[in-house]
C-alpha cells in the first residue's frame, strides 16, 4: 500500500508523515491544488487529506476530489460517509432524523412565510446556525418574534457574512486577554469588518434559508466525544463567560471522570450508524440524556493533547497517550486488505 499525503500546516498530516516514517510506512508527499493530481495518484493507493473548512481552496474543491479519487477506486480519508456533511449543519439536520438519532429540535426553512408561522409559536430563546462554521462562529441565541423575523428578512433578502466580524473582533479580543492572541490579531479582526476574509470570498454571504435549533439550558459546557473505528477519546469544554457557545472557548477539562458510560455508549452506537472513518460528536444533555447538536470528522489536533486515555467500543479504559493518527492509517490498511482480498 502506498499513501499520498496532502502536508498542510496545522493539519492531521504532520502526525501521519511522522507515524509513516516511524513504521518505514510507504507514502509520498501530494499536492491536492495540482491541477494533474489525478495522474499523480495512480501511483499511490491512498490519499490523506485534513482539509479545512475555512480554507478558501479546500472549500471550493476538497470534497469534489476525495469523491473522484474514491469513485476511481482509491481509498480515501475522509471518504464519503465521513465527509459529505461535514461544515454542513442543514445536511446532518436531515441525517440525525433519519437515523432517529437523539438531538435537538432542529428546524430549516426556505421561505420568510413559512418562517413566519414558525416564530410566532416557537419557543424562545432559541439557536439560529448559519450551516458551516467551527469554533462557534455564526451561532447566536434569538429572544423574540421580531429579531427571528428580521434575521430571516437578511437571509431571504441581501444575505448575511459568512465571517461574523464584530464576534470576530470580541473573540479576538477575548483571546488576547487570556494570552493566546497578540494585539496585531485584534488589528487584523477590525480589518475584516470591512475586508472579507478569503474564505468569505470564496462562498459569498449566506442566502436562502434559516436553520434553528432548540436552545437547551442550564448546560456550562459540552462534551466532545471522538471516536475512531472502535476508540474514541473526550474533552469537556466548558462556555465562555456570560455566554452559551463552549466550541472555540479554550476552557477545557481532560478527566476521565467527566465521561459517562451512557454518553460512551451513544457515541459508539451513533458513530456505527453513520459509518465515519473519523468523527468528532458535539454533545449537550437535557434532563440528564445526551443529545447530540452536531458532527465533524476534523478537529483542531493540539486541543486533545492532555486527553488521559482512551476507551474501545466495550468500555474498557487505556490509560496513558496514544495516537489516534495512527489509528487512521490503522485503519485504512485494513480497508486495502480487504479490498485487495476481494477483487
Amino acid at each position: 500500500m502506498r499513501i499520498a499525503i496532502h502536508d498542510t500546516p496545522g493539519s492531521f498530516s504532520s502526525k501521519w508523515i511522522a507515524y509513516c516514517q516511524e513504521k518505514n510506512i510507504d507514502y509520498g508527499l501530494v499536492n491536492c491544488y495540482d491541477s494533474d493530481i489525478m495522474e499523480q495518484m495512480k501511483s499511490f493507493d491512498v490519499l490523506l487529506w485534513h482539509h479545512q473548512q475555512s480554507h478558501p481552496t479546500d472549500y471550493f474543491m476538497a470534497k469534489k476530489l476525495l469523491e473522484a479519487l474514491e469513485f476511481c477506486g482509491k481509498l480515501v480519508f475522509p471518504n464519503h460517509n465521513t465527509g459529505w456533511h461535514f461544515d454542513d449543519k442543514v445536511a446532518q439536520k436531515y441525517l440525525f432524523e433519519g437515523l432517529d438519532i437523539a438531538t435537538p429540535q432542529n428546524h430549516v426553512f426556505y421561505d420568510l412565510k413559512t418562517l413566519r408561522k414558525f416564530a410566532k409559536t416557537c419557543s424562545y430563546p432559541i439557536v439560529w446556525k448559519l450551516k458551516g462554521g467551527s469554533g462557534s462562529r455564526n451561532v447566536k441565541l434569538v429572544r423574540s418574534e421580531s429579531e427571528l423575523i428580521s434575521i430571516g428578512k437578511r437571509m431571504f433578502g441581501s444575505g448575511i457574512r459568512e465571517y461574523d466580524a464584530i464576534d470576530g473582533i470580541k473573540e479576538a479580543v477575548r483571546r488576547y486577554k487570556l494570552g493566546k492572541k497578540k494585539l496585531i490579531d485584534i488589528l487584523k479582526a477590525i480589518v475584516h469588518l470591512v475586508y472579507p476574509v478569503k474564505y468569505e470570498r470564496m462562498s459569498g454571504k449566506a442566502w436562502g434559508y434559516v436553520y434553528l435549533q432548540e436552545f437547551i439550558p442550564n448546560n456550562d459546557s459540552d462534551y466532545r466525544v471522538i471516536v475512531i473505528k472502535d476508540k474514541a477519546f473526550a474533552i469537556k469544554r466548558y462556555t465562555r463567560p456570560n455566554d452559551f457557545r463552549a466550541s472555540g472557548s479554550g476552557y477545557i477539562e481532560y478527566q476521565k471522570e467527566n465521561f459517562d458510560d451512557e454518553l460512551l455508549r451513544a457515541s459508539f452506537a451513533i458513530a456505527d450508524k453513520v459509518k465515519t472513518q473519523c468523527v468528532a460528536f458535539d454533545f449537550v444533555y437535557k434532563n440528564e440524556k445526551p443529545l447530540l447538536v452536531e458532527m465533524s470528522y476534523g478537529y483542531r489536533k493540539e486541543g486533545y493533547y492532555d486527553c488521559e486515555g482512551y476507551w474501545d467500543s466495550n468500555l474498557n479504559w487505556y490509560p496513558g497517550t496514544f495516537n489516534p493518527y495512527e489509528w487512521i492509517i490503522e485503519d485504512l490498511k485494513d480497508a486495502f486488505l480487504n479490498q485487495n482480498q476481494n477483487t
